[in-house]
């Protein structure tokens, strides 16, 4: 009997941060908890997590993280863009 594999494209989430000050700090808060981040202009940033299983999971994982980042910096404000 053989397994059907099924792969997806993992895609960066792309995220906009409403002071461009913190920018840096919120880099640093992803590249420490396993995430490859690469900046995308002015306020905005992508955050990946390669080793995730699915799309859904690793939407769910920074998703989680930014809430933790967020709790910790509650006066600038974020937007997840994708």
């Amino acid at each position: 009997m053989g397994y059907a594999v099924v792969t997806e494209v993992l895609r960066p989430m792309l995220i906009r941060v409403n002071d461009e000050s913190f920018v840096e700090d919120l880099c640093a808060h992803f590249t420490r908890s396993g995430f490859t981040v690469e900046s995308a202009g002015g306020s905005m940033i992508q955050v990946y997590r390669r080793d995730t299983l699915s799309t859904d999971q690793e939407r769910r994982e920074i998703e989680l993280h930014l809430r933790v980042w967020q709790a910790s910096n509650p006066a600038v404000s974020v937007d997840l863009v994708t």
